[in-house]
């Protein structure tokens, strides 16, 4: 089964959060307190769901996609099927307790000027790029769904359960 797009990529974000785990928000509760946050153990269960629902792909993390720096993005997903099909670059945030949620929300806005600005290596062209940020508090909730967003920024968002919301932002890099 191919990977279509970002839908699929939010559809398994919005799974994790949902169905996979009765205790995921309560997992998500206590590594929100933690120091160093939750956004690698979120990766791991992404792609994990993922790559169950699409053998056929490939999921590499921590990689250097913009040409001319050491930025890294979280997740450059590749169909093994299709070679002409473009890479999915995924930056993703997590939302923490030892942040304010001006932190966060600029963190996002990090990810998406990060894709909106730098250059991505000609070997991982054509692609989409995506940033995805999950907030998990009220204040966070409301300073994002208040935020204008630049013009030509689209950023979308869901609500999951318990309080937990996906937000992103996409562009195709030709």
């Amino acid at each position: 089964m191919p990977l279509q797009d970002l839908t699929d990529i939010v559809d398994r974000v919005w799974y994790w959060i949902n169905k996979s785990d009765e205790k995921v928000t309560a997992k998500m509760a206590a590594a929100y307190k933690q120091k160093g946050g939750w956004e690698g153990w979120a990766q791991v269960e992404i792609a994990y769901l993922v790559q169950d629902k699409y053998p056929n792909v490939t999921i590499d993390r921590e990689v250097n996609v913009y040409a001319g720096t050491k930025k890294e993005n979280d997740f450059v997903i590749t169909d093994n099927d299709d070679a002409t099909k473009p890479k999915q670059i995924i930056e993703l945030k997590t939302e923490r307790g030892t942040q304010r949620p001006t932190e966060f929300k600029n963190s996002f806005l990090e990810d998406i000027n990060k894709i909106q600005t730098s250059p991505i290596d000609a070997k991982y062209k054509p692609a989409q790029a995506f940033a995805v940020a999950i907030s998990v508090t009220d204040e966070s909730h409301k300073l994002l769904f208040e935020t204008e967003w630049e013009r030509g920024t689209k950023v979308t968002r869901v609500e999951c359960k318990e309080g937990v919301f996906i937000w992103w932002y996409e562009q195709d890099i030709v």
